[in-house]
């Protein structure tokens, strides 16, 4: 029986519709590194660099991007008979009706990833999802075209076939499944990190170091072991968003290595408090950091640190005297204290320690004194640790050599 090719037609188009844009997202996450920044990093949340860059990025060791391409040619090879003319239903229409379906599924899979996970939105990621499901609409009609009988019968015919199909398809599910949301690679030596991440490994181990004692001098908020060899000093702003992903990832990497040495500095992005800004890019910043001043002064500054972060986007008066009242602070203390020019003194003293080593952006973080500006993926602060503890183990002759 022959069919109108309309519907291949319409597969056909937008299956190369899916190659141009898989094509486009290949280059970007192949462009993904230390200094780039893609058209689509539009923030904290709307973050194509972010998804693509992170873990659930690869496949198998092979970008997410370059498999959605092969789908996608290969839908193309596979849509393309039907386009030129009108013909049985047979194999090819069998393949793509498989085809768009596992799509589909795996889009599925990467959607929730990214936003049940990272907690990002990747707009690329959005457009071929959005392809995908088009596709799959459009796709789907073609089981109709299959005579119950005839199906059957070649069903029947080809059991090896059907056996060897099914456990491919769930052998399929089972390892993209696992390789899309398996937890991160466990990188023991420099060795590794060099080979898995050659241009984090390049980009860090070249970034200038400052001594420990500009960066701590002054410094009241730590947590860790004073005796560490491992150091993080971070200069941040509560209503910052990337401070507050470098926030989430430094308590998750604190709870993976209790034995680092975490230092805070306030360094907000308004000038009310910092002249070394020229416009109020977090207005609430100061008033923010001061009140955590003021919970310090009642010894819950962590406490409160941390509530701030998870409210970044609630730093107002009124908010912070919520958040003072959620940890039992002494409120007039507060009051008082939140009023008093010293406190905005204390700030200052952080800032000017802060612009002292160079520090213009939030987040600015020094690991054992090396300045990482802005936020890194939660596997790169891993990789960094164990760069460091390299470095500390290996005499400096021998790191030439």
């Amino acid at each position: 029986m022959r069919f109108s090719p309309t519907r291949h037609r319409l597969a056909l188009a937008t299956a190369l519709v899916g190659v141009a844009l898989s094509t486009l997202t290949l280059v970007v996450h192949q462009r993904i590194g230390a200094g780039y920044t893609s058209f689509c990093n539009l923030g904290e949340v709307v973050n194509c660099d972010a998804v693509l860059g992170s873990r659930y990025g690869h496949l198998l060791g092979i970008s997410v991007a370059a498999w959605g391409l092969a789908a996608f040619v290969t839908g193309v090879l596979l849509a393309l008979p039907g386009a030129l003319g009108g013909t049985t239903a047979g194999l090819a229409d069998l393949g793509l009706l498989g085809l768009v379906s596992g799509s589909l599924g795996f889009a599925c899979v990467l959607a929730v990833a990214a936003l049940g996970v990272l907690h990002r939105v990747c707009l690329l990621c959005l457009g071929l999802d959005l392809v995908i499901l088009v596709w799959f609409v459009t796709v789907l009609p073609l089981a109709t075209r299959f005579e119950p009988a005839t199906v059957a019968e070649w069903w029947r015919r080809r059991t090896m076939a059907r056996s060897i199909a099914a456990a491919a398809a769930l052998l399929a599910i089972a390892g993209g499944t696992w390789a899309a949301v398996r937890a991160p690679e466990s990188l023991i030596t420099v060795a590794e990190v060099r080979e898995k991440a050659p241009r984090f490994y390049t980009w860090y181990t070249h970034l200038p170091v400052r001594a420990v004692a500009d960066l701590t001098e002054g410094a009241t908020h730590t947590r860790g072991p004073a005796t560490s060899p491992l150091l993080i000093v971070a200069f941040s702003d509560f209503q910052c968003p990337y401070c507050v992903r470098a926030f989430r990832d430094l308590r998750d990497l604190i709870h993976d290595h209790p034995d680092i040495r975490l230092v805070f500095r306030h360094f907000p992005l308004d000038p009310s408090c910092n002249g070394h800004v020229t416009r109020s890019v977090h207005p609430n910043a100061c008033l923010a950091a001061i009140a955590a001043e003021c919970a310090a002064q009642q010894d819950r500054f962590w406490e409160y640190h941390d509530l701030l972060f998870e409210n970044n986007e609630h730093l107002e008066r009124e908010s912070l005297f919520g958040y003072a009242r959620d940890l039992h602070l002494d409120i007039p203390t507060f009051r008082t204290c939140l009023d008093e020019p010293a406190t905005r003194t204390r700030i200052g003293a952080d800032v000017e320690a802060g612009a002292r080593v160079g520090v213009a952006s939030t987040p600015t973080l020094f690991i054992n004194g090396r300045a990482v500006e802005g936020a890194l993926e939660r596997p790169y602060y891993d990789y960094a640790l164990i760069i460091e503890q390299h470095d500390r183990e290996t005499p400096r002759d021998a790191r030439k050599s």
